[in-house]
């Protein structure tokens, strides 16, 4: 026994039986949160490999690339061909790097040209789930640089976004179901995709209570005309700090995706508003009523000569509150006027407070127009405070002066809330039938909506040199995580060299002003322009964890996209030729090895066929363990390509083989035959395996999916059959035909 097992026959022992081992009992799984393959065990190993495209299906997602920021940039033909151009290769190169790291090694994606739209259609084998697909393209980054919009109130700008706005609805009209994948993530463009899920009339913007008679009637999953105007109230923080309401205007269309009307649970001051809207019936809010004048308890309601009141409930329950109206007026600058003139301006100011003074006096609720007023409304002292720390009410004075920071603050308490006393918002509709409002307000209307609002301005322009070149995600090269001086986690984005002096020329003539830098569509900062930046790095300070700043530079390095992908088809592929073909090729397989065998048999003798067999088995058995190892995709052209190794392996079998003969019949023992036998034809083994791995390699940088698969598994085989065929069929020799006692005496010549 010790002779039997020597170095080398161990180590192909261990090989075979790993190797099976890996074939029967070793899978692969895919984690959808860290989109990677990982090793399992499973008892159905063999049923386990990774099939290619062509034979198993896979998932083919077909994108529109968004060309409108190049399209209002360019207005050269010809240059924004050439732009378009290395779009589209920086976009499939992206693609082709997302994907080959996550370990899809089959696939393939390709530029189309569709009614005069350009396509990028993506096709990954082995992946039926359309989801994980989605999310493997999905994790593509559009990165985009903006500075403020200088023509944002331009009448023609108004009929470009009214343009925009008609385009989307075209688009989306066509494709309803994509209303999503079509708009969401423009931001930057003041364009928004919102979805509102089961809510009433008065939860949604103050378009659709404009409109209220089209959201009943409206058929379920129909996109809407466009609508022009006010689409709702928003908020600005005005130079000073302050936050101002303002309405906000612009397109909107929309689809109603589920409508239901059920009974209403609870009534609150929502209910009220909203069935007041859809009953037309106009609405008013006061702090000003007490309790004892109306009787009504909290969330509910009076009605008195066609008047709703309904009680929202106490403000500043056991509280001490005053109602106030606070103005703030800038005082007198300063600067270039002599003590003169500065007394001039004193004066006059010091008079303009006091008629201010004067006329609260006489009308606390007199509009003023040289002050501008902050709030009026019932604030807790505390509240006060915040924006005024020096306020005092213990003074007794209903009319107080505060100044800070250059700011006269003006402050007129009205009337004084006790701990004691109870003051009640209450809601009043007008017009009200009792009987036709209570009945409404059973009932109540839910909607399920998703939007388009394209704003009627653009606030942020993309971000141009002063040739006219643009600055994004195509002369993007890298991202790293580095800190701040503050020692805060930032994102520094690094430019090749274009993208370098694109941000230079940018950077030198926009000084003082912002530049904002949206991710995914969404502002992660809009720092300002201090000086020309001209290194090739931009900083990204968004307040960011440890964590969400690797996690960002990871999907920035994973592909900056320099237009955005908008998904129009979704489909799986089922197989090209299919499993039939693969079983056929299986078969074929199967088919072969008999046929060697016989063969083999007749030739050369049993003990030789069989020594064929194991050899060829086991060659087969290893490669197969790689394959499975390495997550290579099975397509038929790389089973084709492993049929076609085995055939090329009994080349060796045969060349060993006939070198034996003809070594036994000069009369040599079976030791010294094997040992000449394998030396003699070792350099013949060898070149022809290497001129075929040669072709293997040709075929595989021709960069073709097909020829790569044929490809890589001929070099694979060729490596295989140099150190593991060859030399297990001389020590399989070794043990089929052992040296003999005596030396059969040579034939004499």
């Amino acid at each position: 026994m010790d002779k039997f097992w020597n170095k080398r026959r161990i180590i192909f022992a261990v090989s075979i039986v790993l190797s099976a081992f890996i074939v029967f009992f070793v899978a692969r799984s895919f984690n959808k949160e860290t989109l990677s393959r990982s090793l399992t065990l499973t008892n159905q190993g063999i049923l386990n490999f990774r099939k290619g495209l062509d034979v198993s299906g896979g998932t083919k997602l077909t994108y529109r690339i968004n060309y409108d920021k190049y399209n209002e940039t360019y207005k050269d033909a010809t240059e924004l061909a050439t732009v378009k151009s290395t779009v589209e290769d920086i976009i499939l190169k992206n693609i082709d790097g997302r994907i080959s790291k996550l370990g899809v090694s089959d696939y393939k994606s390709y530029i189309q040209k569709l009614d005069n739209e350009t396509q990028i259609v993506v096709e990954i084998g082995g992946v039926a789930d359309l989801d994980q697909a989605k999310e493997i393209i999905g994790k593509t980054v559009e990165l985009e640089f903006k500075l403020p919009n200088k023509n944002q109130n331009d009448p023609t700008t108004l009929a470009e976004r009214r343009n925009i706005a008609l385009a989307l609805h075209d688009d989306i009209e066509i494709n309803a179901d994509k209303m999503q994948e079509i708009a969401d993530g423009r931001r930057s463009e003041n364009i928004y995709y919102t979805r509102y899920d089961q809510v009433g009339l008065a939860e949604l913007p103050s378009i659709y209570q404009a409109n209220s008679e089209i959201l009943k009637t409206i058929p379920l999953e129909q996109v809407s005309e466009v609508f022009e105007g006010a689409y709702g109230l928003g908020q600005y923080e005005d130079a000073e700090g302050y936050l101002q309401n303002e309405e906000i205007e612009g397109f909107t269309f929309f689809r109603i995706l589920e409508r239901e009307s059920g009974e209403r649970t609870s009534i609150n001051a929502q209910a009220i508003v909203e069935v007041a809207t859809d009953l037309g019936l106009s609405y008013n809010s006061t702090l000003d009523i007490q309790s004892s004048d109306l009787g009504v308890a909290i969330n509910n309601y009076k009605v008195e000569e066609g008047k709703l009141f309904f009680n929202n409930g106490e403000i500043y329950a056991n509280q001490e509150a005053y109602k106030v109206r606070i103005f703030v007026v800038t005082e007198p600058n300063d600067l270039g006027l002599n003590a003169e003139e500065l007394a001039e301006e004193q004066t006059n100011f010091d008079a303009e407070i006091e008629e201010i003074k004067n006329t609260l006096a006489e009308n606390p609720e007199a509009e003023i127009t040289q002050a501008q007023e902050l709030t009026n409304s019932y604030l807790t002292n505390l509240e006060i405070r915040q924006a005024i720390p020096e306020f005092n009410a213990s003074t007794g004075e209903d009319f107080q002066i505060y100044s800070q920071e250059g700011i006269t603050y003006l402050v007129k308490i009205l009337e004084k809330k006790t701990t004691s006393d109870k003051r009640f918002w209450f809601l009043i509709v007008e017009g009200v039938n009792q009987e036709v409002f209570e009945t409404a307000l059973a009932s109540k209307e839910y909607y399920t909506i998703e939007e388009v609002f394209v704003q009627d301005r653009l606030t942020w322009a993309t971000a141009q040199s002063s040739d006219g070149k643009i600055l994004n995600g195509a002369t993007f090269k890298y991202a790293s995580v580095s800190q701040s001086q503050l020692g805060q986690p930032v994102v520094v984005l690094n430019f090749d060299d274009t993208g370098k002096a694109i941000f230079c020329d940018i950077t030198t003539n926009s000084i003082g002003s912002q530049m904002a830098i949206f991710i995914w569509g969404e502002m992660v900062t809009a720092p300002v322009i201090q000086s020309k930046i001209c290194d090739g790095t931009a900083q990204i300070d968004g307040q960011f964890t440890p964590e969400g700043a690797k996690e960002l530079t990871s999907a920035l390095n994973d592909g900056a996209l320099p237009a955005p992908l908008i998904l129009m088809q979704e489909e799986k592929v089922s197989a090209t030729l299919g499993e039939n073909a693969l079983s056929g090729a299986i078969i074929a397989g199967g088919i072969g090895f008999v046929l060697i065998f016989i063969y083999m048999c007749v030739v050369y003798g049993i003990r030789k066929g069989i020594i064929s067999l194991i050899s060829l088995w086991t060659f087969t058995l290893v490669l197969l363990a790689l394959v499975k190892l390495f997550d290579y995709a099975l397509s038929l052209s790389g089973i084709a390509a492993i049929i076609l190794n085995i055939w090329l392996a009994v080349d060796a079998n045969i060349l060993i083989f006939e070198r034996m003969r003809e070594e036994k019949a000069e009369g040599k023992g079976n030791k010294t035959a094997i040992n000449v036998a394998y030396e003699r034809s070792w350099n013949a083994i060898r070149d022809a395996q290497l001129s075929t791995g040669l072709i293997g390699l040709l075929l595989f940088m021709m960069g073709i999916n097909m020829f790569k698969g044929f490809g890589s598994m001929l070099v694979v085989g060729v490596v295989l059959t140099l150190l593991v065929n060859v030399p297990l069929i001389k020590e399989l020799l070794y043990l089929f035909f052992p040296e003999r006692e005596t030396e059969k005496t040579p034939k004499a010549k």
